[in-house]
C-alpha cells in the first residue's frame, strides 16, 4: 500500500464504469455440495495497494502505451470534485506551503534509539558547540533533554548506552537537537560524502549499515515522550528521495524515454500527497508505506568503502521537470494524492471518480491477477465464534470489473454463529493484496462420492511447492496419499538436491515407484522439469514398467508447462501423449490449463529461473486444477478403491523394441491362444517386433482388451500366465526399462558404478548375483520376483 486508508476529505459520486473481463479458466469455481463444509476457500483479485488515485503501473502503461504525458495521466487519476486546473488541474506551490519549504519526516526504524549521526567528509555540526565532527551522538537522558556526544572520526559508537570512543560534548542539554553537515542543505551535495549519516542497527535481515540523507537529522520526543529521530529537508530533495523508491527509475528508459512521464507523475503525487499530511505534532510525514516509502539519498553497510545510491539522475530529473507543481482542490489546499502499485485495471473510487484503467491492463504488473488459498482451519481459528465454517460471502460495490467491482463486505458464517468484516479488514486479516477479490468455497468432501484408493504422488519443487495447498484442497478428500515431493528430482537419475527426512525418501522417480512400502491403487507422476526431454520417452517406459510390476492400477502423468525458456518441453509432452494409449494411463495437461497469456503470473521466474516454478498464485492454481481433475476422474470411475492384490512382477509392459525370455513367453503365448501355425505362427526369437505386436493387438481384441499391442498385466494375465510368476523373469538378454531400475538399485547398494543401459549383459548377471550372494538369495544372476522385492526394499534403505 503507498498510502495509508485514511479519510477521504469528502465522498463524490460517481457512475458505474465497465472494465474488460478479467477471467480465470473455466471449472475453477468449487462450489460446496449442500450442507458439506467447505474444505476452505480460494480468493481470486486483482492489483497490489488500495487502488485508489493513481496506479503505478498504470500510469507506466499510459506514457509507455498509449503515449500520454504526465499531466495528462495526472488529469486521468486525480481530476474532478472541482479540483483547480491550469492546463490540467495542476498550479505551482506557494513559499509558504511548508515552513521554509521544509519536509519533517519520521525516520521509523530510530524509533526509540538514540540518534546517532556520522559524516563521512567529517563537516558534521551542531548548533550547541562550535567545530565539525566525524560523529555525533544524541543520548536521551530524561524527557526531551539529552547528553551530546561527539567524534573527530566517522564511525557510528552506538544506537544505545553511553558510547565509547566518544567526547562528551554537553549534559541535559534541551531537545530538540540538531545534526547537519555544511554541505548537506546543497541540493548539488553528493551523496554520500557531504550528507549526513544515520546509524542504522543491524537486524535479523542486514548488518549494522549507515542511511545518508539531505539536510539534516533531529532528535526529538512525541508527545508520549517517546524518542524519535526526523529528517528535516527541502522538499524538492525530500521528493528525490521518495520517487525512485515509489517507481523504479528504470522506467524512465521504458519505450525510448516515454516511461519518464510515469516518473514525472509520480514526482507530482509524491510532493502533493507528502505537502498534504500532517502526522505528528513532531513530522509532518513518516518514512515507510504507511506513509509514502522515503529511502534518502544513500545507503552503506558499517565497515563498507562503497555506498549503495538510492537516488537516481532519471528520477531526479522527473523532480527537477516538475519543480513544485502540485495538485490543488477547489478549497485551495493541497490534494491528499493518494497512489498504488496496480489497480488491477479499475481505480477503487471514494475521494477520486472510479474508472476503467486500460494502463494498468496495458503494463501487465504481476499481481494484477492473484491468487490465494486459506484453508478452514485458519479462518475456523481467526474466527473462533463461528465453529466450523459453513461459507464466505462476499459483497461489491457494483461500480463495474470483475466480481462486480472492489469488496466491500466479506460474511463468514459457520455452525455456531457469524462474523461480518470489512473488505479492507477481511484483506489486513489475511495480507491480501488488494480489496478487490471475490471469495469461492473449496468443495468439501461429499460422504457420497465414491471411495478412492491409495494414491502415490512423486513430484519435484513444482510439486513441493505446492505442499500447504495441497493439504487443504486434495488431502482431505484424498486422504490415502503418500505425498512424495523434493527439489531436484528427476523420473530417472535426479534424485533429491538437499536432505530429506521421513517419510520423504532420496530417490529418483522411478525410485520411489518402485520402492514405496505398500502398493498404491493410484500413482500420481507430476516429474519432468529436471529431465533431458530428448530421454524422456525412455524414462516414461521405465516409470511404467516400475509401476505395472507393482501392478498399480491407475497411473496419472502431469504434463509440464511449455512457459521454459532455457529448455523446451514440448518433445517430453509428447512423449507423454503417446503413453496415454495405454488404457491405464492418464495424462493431465496442466500446458493448456496454465497458457492463456494472463496466465504467466502463475509462474516465478526470480527464485530460480526459468518460467518453471511456481508463484503464490500459481501454487493456489495448480492445487485446485489437480482437485478438479481428480474429482472429475473419480466421477468418471478411473480411479480404483483398492490397489491390486496381484504380485509384483517385473519386466511389464512388453512393447515392441523389448527383447528376452519374457518376450519369447508371450510369442508362444500368443500363438497357442490363436492357434498360430506354419507362416502365421509368430517367430519364438524372444524379439519383440512389428509381427509380435500384430500378434498381440489380433489377441487383445479377441480377449476384449484395449488393442494396444502393449503387454500390460491384464493381457500377461489374459495369456494365462497370471499363475506363472516364474516366466516374469529379467536375465541375460533382456532389454527392458525395468533393467535400468535394476541397474540404478545395484549401483546404489553396490556402491559401484554400473551404468543404466537397460541391457541385460553377462556383467548386469554378475552383479545381480553378487546382491544375491549377500541378501543370502539363491545366487542365479536373475531377477525374478522375490530377488526384485528384496532389491527395491535395500534400494529404497540405501536411500
Amino acid at each position: 500500500m503507498k498510502a495509508p486508508f485514511g479519510r477521504a476529505a469528502r465522498l463524490i459520486v460517481v457512475l458505474s464504469i465497465a472494465v474488460g473481463a478479467l477471467t480465470f479458466p473455466a471449472g475453477d469455481r468449487s462450489v460446496a455440495a449442500d450442507g458439506i463444509p467447505p474444505l476452505g476457500i480460494v480468493i481470486r483479485g486483482h492489483g497490489f495497494g488500495h487502488g485508489r488515485g493513481l496506479s503505478q503501473y498504470g500510469a507506466l502503461g499510459w506514457a509507455t502505451k498509449f503515449n500520454w504525458t504526465w499531466q495528462q495521466i495526472l488529469d486521468f487519476y486525480y481530476s474532478g470534485s472541482g479540483r483547480t486546473i491550469s492546463t490540467l488541474g495542476l498550479v505551482a506551490t506557494d513559499a509558504n506551503m511548508t515552513p521554509g519549504g521544509v519536509m519533517s519526516v519520521r525516520l521509523t526504524v530510530q524509533d526509540g534509539r538514540q540518534t546517532a549521526a556520522v559524516s563521512d567528509n567529517a563537516t558534521l555540526q551542531w548548533s550547541g558547540r562550535a567545530g565539525t565532527y566525524g560523529a555525533l551522538i544524541a543520548r536521551p537522558v530524561a524527557r526531551n533533554t539529552y547528553d551530546v556526544f561527539g567524534s573527530a572520526s566517522a564511525s557510528c559508537g552506538s544506537t544505545s548506552g553511553t558510547p565509547t570512543g566518544f567526547t562528551v560534548l554537553a549534559r541535559a542539554v534541551a531537545g530538540p537537537i540538531d545534526f547537519v553537515t555544511v554541505a548537506g542543505s546543497d541540493p548539488a551535495a553528493s551523496a554520500p560524502g557531504q550528507l549526513v549519516g544515520v546509524c542504522e542497527p543491524a537486524t535479523s535481515t542486514y548488518k549494522a549499515r549507515i542511511r545518508y540523507y539531505r539536510g539534516g537529522v533531529r532528535a526529538t520526543v512525541d508527545g508520549s515522550g517517546y524518542h524519535r529521530t526526523v529528517n528535516l529537508v527541502t522538499t524538492e530533495s525530500y521528493v528525490r528521495g521518495v520517487v525512485p523508491r515509489e517507481s523504479p527509475a528504470g522506467w524512465g528508459d521504458a519505450a525510448g524515454g516515454l516511461g519518464m512521464n510515469a516518473l514525472r507523475a509520480q514526482a507530482v503525487a509524491a510532493r502533493s500527497y507528502a505537502l498534504s499530511e500532517a502526522r505528528y505534532s513532531y513530522a509532518k510525514t513518516c518514512d515507510t508505506q504507511d506513509c509514502q516509502v522515503y529511502g534518502g539519498a544513500a545507503l552503506r553497510t558499517v565497515g563498507s568503502t562503497s555506498a549503495l545510491l538510492l537516488e537516481d539522475s532519471r528520477s531526479d530529473r522527473a523532480v527537477a521537470e516538475t519543480a513544485n507543481v502540485i495538485i490543488r482542490a477547489s478549497d485551495n489546499n493541497v490534494v491528499r494524492t493518494e497512489f498504488t502499485s496496480s489497480n488491477g485495471g479499475r481505480t477503487a473510487g471514494g475521494m477520486f471518480p472510479a474508472r476503467a484503467d486500460d494502463g494498468d491492463i496495458a503494463a501487465d504488473a504481476a499481481l494484477q491477477n492473484w491468487s490465494r488459498m486459506i484453508s478452514a482451519k485458519s479462518i475456523q481459528a481467526k474466527y473462533p465464534t463461528i465453529g466450523v465454517l459453513m461459507s464466505v460471502v462476499t459483497q461489491h460495490d457494483g461500480l463495474g470489473g470483475d466480481f462486480g467491482g472492489y469488496a466491500t463486505q466479506v460474511v463468514v458464517t459457520g455452525t455456531a454463529g457469524s462474523v461480518t468484516r470489512s473488505a479492507w479488514n477481511f484483506r489486513s486479516d489475511w495480507d491480501l493484496d488488494n480489496s478487490w477479490y471475490d471469495t469461492s468455497p473449496i468443495a468439501g468432501v461429499d460422504p457420497a462420492a465414491p471411495p478412492v484408493g491409495s494414491i502415490l504422488f512423486i513430484g519435484d519443487s513444482v510439486a513441493e511447492s505446492l505442499v500447504t495447498e495441497f493439504d487443504t484442497a486434495i488431502r482431505p478428500a484424498y486422504p490415502d496419499t503418500n505425498y512424495q515431493a523434493c527439489a531436484g528430482r528427476g523420473m530417472v537419475g535426479a534424485a533429491c538436491l538437499f536432505d530429506v527426512s521421513a517419510p520423504q525418501v532420496d530417490l529418483d522417480g522411478v525410485g520411489v515407484a518402485s520402492t514405496a512400502a505398500t502398493t498404491p491403487a493410484i500413482a500420481v507422476v507430476a516429474l519432468g522439469y529436471n529431465d533431458d526431454p530428448a530421454s524422456y520417452n525412455a524414462e516414461v517406459q521405465q516409470m511404467l514398467a516400475a509401476l505395472t510390476a507393482r501392478a498399480v492400477q491407475r497411473i496419472v502423468f502431469v504434463n509440464m508447462s511449455q512457459r521454459s525458456t532455457t529448455r523446451n518441453y514440448a518433445m517430453a509432452n509428447a512423449a507423454l501423449a503417446a503413453a496415454a494409449a495405454n488404457p491405464a494411463v492418464t495424462v493431465l495437461d496442466w500446458n493448456a490449463a496454465s497458457a492463456a497469456p494472463q496466465q504467466w503470473r502463475w509462474f516465478d521466474n526470480t527464485s530460480l529461473c526459468c518460467w518453471v516454478h511456481l508463484s503464490t498464485s500459481g501454487q493456489v492454481e495448480f492445487a485446485m486444477f489437480l482437485r478438479a481433475q481428480f474429482d472429475a476422474m473419480r466421477a468418471a470411475g478411473l480411479l480404483p478403491t483398492t490397489a491390486s492384490t496381484a504380485a509384483t512382477l517385473p519386466g511389464l509392459p512388453l512393447r515392441k523394441g523389448n527383447t528376452g525370455d519374457m518376450v519369447r513367453t508371450v510369442q508362444k503365448a500368443v500363438n497357442n491362444a490363436l492357434k498360430l501355425k506354419g507362416s502365421k505362427r509368430l517367430g519364438v526369437d524372444g524379439q519383440f517386433g512389428s509381427g509380435t505386436m500384430r500378434g498381440v493387438k489380433a489377441f487383445q481384441s479377441g480377449a476384449a482388451l484395449p488393442a494396444t499391442g502393449v503387454v500390460d498385466r491384464a493381457t500377461w494375465d489374459a495369456l494365462g500366465l497370471g499363475a506363472r510368476s516364474d516366466l516374469a523373469v529379467l536375465r541375460i538378454g533382456s532389454t527392458h526399462p525395468s533393467v535400468a531400475t535394476v541397474q540404478r538399485a545395484l549401483a546404489k547398494v553396490l556402491r559401484k558404478r554400473i551404468s543404466a543401459t537397460g541391457r541385460y549383459t553377462s556383467s548386469t548377471a554378475s552383479d545381480v548375483a553378487t546382491y544375491q550372494r549377500r541378501a543370502k538369495l539363491n545366487p542365479s544372476g536373475k531377477i525374478g520376483q522375490k530377488t526384485w522385492v528384496s532389491l527395491m526394499a535395500a534400494y529404497a534403505a540405501a536411500s
